[in-house]
């Protein structure tokens, strides 16, 4: 499916179905599509703390991650990676390794150290191979994806 590049442009407002469908795809809870969801996702879009980005091929979303970031008193910010999620007929093709790569590079702009992930569920077995070789180490409850060159 992948013959064509892959784009990484940030959430809009407008890109509230289209992130719907991804989560939907994945198994995950999915919000009814009412005033208040589409409230918090524009919130969310609008937030400078999080990054919500998505992979598209000719203008077609195949992939969204979501990172979270948390200031520290006495420490470096810490990033949470809280989706990488891509559609079924564009994995295997670079665009969770797009995702991730670019999550990393966003992560490390924002002086971060690590970028945490929570362990995928016992289900999600393909979630944790991925993370892992992608460099990601285990970390107590987490898989942690060290950032080189960390400002």
């Amino acid at each position: 499916m992948v013959s064509r590049p892959i784009r990484i442009r940030r959430a809009r407002r407008t890109d509230f179905v289209a992130v719907m469908s991804l989560l939907a795809e994945a198994g995950l809870p999915v919000p009814p599509p009412e005033r208040p969801a589409l409230h918090r996702f524009r919130n969310l879009v609008a937030d400078l703390g999080t990054d919500l980005y998505l992979a598209t091929i000719d203008e077609r979303v195949v992939g969204v991650v979501h990172v979270t970031y948390a200031r520290q008193l006495a420490a470096a910010p810490q990033a949470t990676l809280a989706a990488l999620l891509v559609v079924q007929p564009a994995r295997r093709c670079g665009v969770g390794t797009t995702l991730l790569r670019f999550a990393a590079e966003r992560a490390q702009q924002r002086s971060c150290t690590s970028l945490q992930c929570p362990l995928p569920a016992a289900t999600d077995a393909g979630a944790k191979q991925f993370l892992l070789q992608a460099g990601a180490a285990a970390a107590g409850e987490l898989l942690a994806l060290p950032l080189a060159n960390a400002a």
